[in-house]
């Protein structure tokens, strides 16, 4: 039963407190925001409250709403591959990157609508 004895760790896989929580909340973000465009494509024709072909759940309005959630999706699925991959490196960083500009490009359209609706209430 002889093996290495001096093994040579491998890099680290941990990551700082810091990106954990970013990454953590970019995901709670990403599916909600994915959620919340679902469901407006869905609910386009209460919204608009026109009941015509152009607002039915297959129109190109509501479909914009279905990709865009889907593109949402998609890109923290790609996010989560890159980090999975590769413990170190570019690849890895460029995934840190990336989801911690998904998470402020979504934390600032949500203060966009929030904004929009306080000045439209109180008006």
């Amino acid at each position: 039963m002889s093996g290495p004895v001096n093994r040579m760790p491998g890099p680290s896989r941990r990551l700082p407190v810091g990106w954990a929580i970013t990454l953590a909340f970019d995901f709670l973000a990403t599916i909600l925001a994915s959620l919340v465009l679902c469901a407006t494509g869905l609910l386009l024709p209460g919204i608009t409250e026109d009941y015509g072909p152009a607002t039915e759940p297959t129109s190109p309005m509501a479909l914009a709403f279905f990709l865009g959630a889907l593109l949402l999706v998609s890109s923290l699925a790609g996010t989560t591959v890159l980090l999975s991959r590769f413990r170190t490196g570019g690849p890895r960083s460029l995934a840190l990157w990336l989801s911690a500009a998904r998470l402020a490009l979504l934390a600032s359209v949500a203060l966009h609508v929030v904004y929009r609706i306080a000045t439209v209430d109180a008006a």
